[in-house]
């Protein structure tokens, strides 16, 4: 059996194979056998969609796996900026539907076309794999689980870690089993609560900041130096005790919704805005002067 990735020519056999699958909408199998045939790539700044098939002799294709970022889930995470979606779906990858043609069970397809999947993604980075089914096929909690799943309980939410200090939701029906697979060594599930007391069990290791990132080392005086970019920076112990409690200062969605239109004007992560909003006491006006966009117009003749 060899595993592959599709061709034009697939695209009939991929139809009736996602025509197994329960979506959504009727349609999305179609939209997805064509979308994976013919190789349609996503924005570079949406993540890496990919497809494999199984195939057999004579050309006989007998399973099917697609997979792309999460987008719509990324893209209803509206306290994010358009940066910081485009990281996330560059670390989380959805598989978005797994079909094995009834013939050709017992053979490990899925389990192959899942491993193929997972080598892949890793290699480009991704660290977590997200899938999903409904209670109508309560029977695939155990293949799942063989396949390196954790299975979650039917409604039951995932909750990732982010190192900005939030964690970002994402709920389910009643009706839908949402599971995870981790990519890196370093992803694991935590269980803690939430700073209303709630329980809660978060995916961590997850987002990371990239390897050519800005480096920030504590020195022995207290003091912080950050480096990047071809920039160093070092703040005296003063200030690096006023940007740690920032960080931890926590804030609710409505004090981010409120200052997102300000954030904005400065370039800022909403979340970080209202953190340093609320851990200040002032506005950003207060804390940084005007935007350099307002300040680029100042003198601009009317």
């Amino acid at each position: 059996m060899l595993i592959r990735e599709p061709r034009p020519a697939d695209e009939a056999a991929v139809v009736k194979l996602l025509e197994r699958v329960e979506f959504t909408r009727p349609e999305n199998g179609a939209e997805l056998a064509h979308a994976a045939a013919h190789g349609h790539r996503l924005d570079p700044s949406c993540g890496v969609r990919a497809a494999w098939v199984a195939q057999q002799r004579r050309d006989e294709v007998f399973g099917v796996l697609v997979a792309a970022p999460p987008l719509g889930w990324i893209g209803s995470l509206e306290l994010l900026s358009p940066e910081h979606r485009s990281w996330v779906a560059h670390q989380v990858v959805e598989m978005e539907a797994l079909s094995v043609a009834p013939q050709a069970g017992g053979r490990r397809l899925g389990h192959r076309l899942i491993e193929t999947a997972a080598a892949h993604y890793r290699g480009l980075g991704y660290r977590l794999m997200l899938g999903t089914f409904t209670t109508s096929t309560l029977f695939l909690v155990p293949y799942y689980r063989q396949a390196g799943f954790t299975v979650l309980e039917p409604g039951e939410r995932i909750a990732v870690h982010d190192p900005l200090g939030m964690v970002l939701h994402r709920p389910a029906d009643s009706h839908v089993v949402q599971m995870w697979k981790p990519l890196h060594r370093d992803v694991a599930a935590l269980d803690t609560q939430m700073p209303d007391g709630s329980a809660i069990r978060l995916i961590t290791g997850v987002l990371v900041p990239p390897v050519d990132g800005p480096q920030v080392v504590r020195n022995v005086d207290g003091s912080l130096t950050i480096k990047g970019g071809g920039r160093r920076q070092t703040l005296d112990a003063e200030a690096a005790e006023k940007l740690e409690l920032m960080y931890r200062t926590a804030v609710s969605d409505e004090e981010v919704q409120v200052g997102m239109a300000e954030a904005a004007r400065y370039g800022m992560e909403p979340l970080l805005a209202a953190k340093l909003r609320k851990a200040s006491g002032l506005s950003l006006p207060e804390i940084l002067g005007a935007p350099r966009q307002a300040d680029a117009h100042a003198g601009s003749p009317t």
